[in-house]
């Protein structure tokens, strides 16, 4: 991931419960960040010149994550199942952390979220082995990242 994905991702997923005046005013904000971000290599120069598209993918990619994000965030929940299969068909994303996030913007209760966890891995087909690599990817990157920290000298 790019430095300003993790930034938006980080940022958006604090503000929880979001509602869906404020996904709407997110989603606005995060395609003004896209534009903005698409603009940044002719940024200042005297000719306005066009980003390399390797640019431009990896900035549009970015960004639909966290739109995709937004608009689960904005759509309504009245069926557990239908929210369920929205996000996974929107993010095609196995991952139950970021499920849980999603969960939190979105404002549903402890007792709620557990119920739709559930539902999330047998909807998904995670399995008892894919649930504990997780667990395990993310211990690892963890510890990489700490041994990077070690290495800079904090």
């Amino acid at each position: 991931k790019q430095w300003y994905q993790r930034r938006v991702a980080i940022t958006a997923g604090k503000c929880k419960p979001v509602s869906t005046v404020g996904a709407e005013q997110l989603l606005l904000d995060t395609h003004s960040l896209k534009t903005v971000l698409l603009q940044l290599p002719s940024l200042g120069s005297a000719v306005a010149r066009k980003p390399a598209p390797s640019f431009t993918k990896t900035v549009s990619q970015g960004m639909v994550r966290a739109e995709m994000i937004l608009k689960l965030v904005m759509a309504p929940s009245e069926s557990q199942i239908a929210f369920v299969e929205s996000y996974i068909n929107l993010l095609a994303d196995k991952d139950i952390g970021d499920f849980q996030k999603v969960l939190e913007m979105k404002g549903f209760k402890r007792t709620e979220q557990i119920e739709m966890v559930e539902l999330f891995k047998k909807t998904a087909n995670i399995s008892d082995s894919e649930r504990a690599g997780n667990v395990v990817e993310q211990d690892s990157s963890r510890i990489r990242k700490l041994e990077k920290l070690i290495k800079k000298g904090f």
